[in-house]
């Protein structure tokens, strides 16, 4: 029995970049990062359990809290990522652009890194 294939066309610009990036990290080939990446989100889906909606694999816990002006709140799996918002709604619309922005953002080639002491 053959194998089954999918072609994708018009990959947007920057997600084509990203999976550049990545692959040309860990060394492998675009067909070998890109069936890691499925198959990592196959693994997280909730399919099998015929629940609807985002799988356990999209899904992030946020912890919140309101100031005085605005909520404020951020990932505990990405507590480098935190963000506020006038409403409830704002903020989680916010935090998932935010995530984006960091989970899809490019780092160039040639970057540094320092270590910075908190006092």
């Amino acid at each position: 029995m053959p194998k089954k294939q999918i072609h994708i066309r018009d990959v947007p610009e920057s997600l084509y970049e990203w999976i550049e990036s990545e692959r040309h990290a860990k060394r492998v080939s675009q067909k070998e990062f890109l069936l890691k990446v499925i198959g990592n989100a196959a693994a997280h889906s909730t399919a099998d359990t015929g629940a609807s909606g985002p799988s356990a694999f999209s899904r992030m816990t946020m912890v919140y809290w309101k100031s005085k002006k605005f909520w404020l709140g951020k990932l505990l799996e990405h507590p480098e990522i935190m963000t506020q918002g006038r409403t409830l709604e704002e903020l989680e619309r916010n935090i998932r652009e935010a995530y984006m922005l960091m989970a899809f953002d490019e780092v160039p080639e040639k970057y540094q890194i320092r270590e910075v002491v908190m006092t």
